[in-house]
């Protein structure tokens, strides 16, 4: 009876799998969107680090020196530059960017920015941003 159970509700069972399988691949990074992670070149931990564009804030969290996180999708594009937003002793401390007329999205699809933070040079350069890699 268990058998003819299974066999009757098979393909109402493989059309769930289906479905969930779809909807847990649309979770994942989309692989068309630019793709940005961070290289921490520095000495000083990068603390709750958000890096900002003009349409998107990308928040890649605590980044020891010499490590790098995992790349973060950036729908609306990856710059030359960025703003940046940190916590420095228990304090968040906003890099802005002055200006961004005229500035467009780099080409590629995958990009390593490599930064310094330094709590010690003037509270709008804070983040260095040491080289900008285009990875793909």
């Amino acid at each position: 009876m268990r058998q003819a159970l299974l066999a009757r509700d098979r393909p109402r069972l493989l059309g769930i799998l289906a479905a969930l399988t779809l909807i847990g691949g649309c979770t994942g990074m989309t692989p068309d969107l630019p793709r940005l992670r961070i290289t921490n070149g520095g000495t000083v931990l990068a603390s709750k680090l958000t890096v900002q564009f003009p349409m998107d804030q990308i928040e890649f969290g605590d980044i020891r020196p010499g490590l790098t996180t995992a790349y973060q999708p950036v729908p609306n594009g990856v710059y030359r530059y960025a703003a940046y937003r940190l916590e420095i002793n228990g304090q968040m401390v906003a890099q802005p960017v002055i200006d961004w007329v005229g500035e467009q999205p780099m080409d590629g699809s995958a990009f390593t920015y490599t930064i310094a933070v330094d709590p010690r040079r003037p509270p709008f350069q804070v983040v260095q941003l040491i080289a900008v890699t285009k990875d793909e």
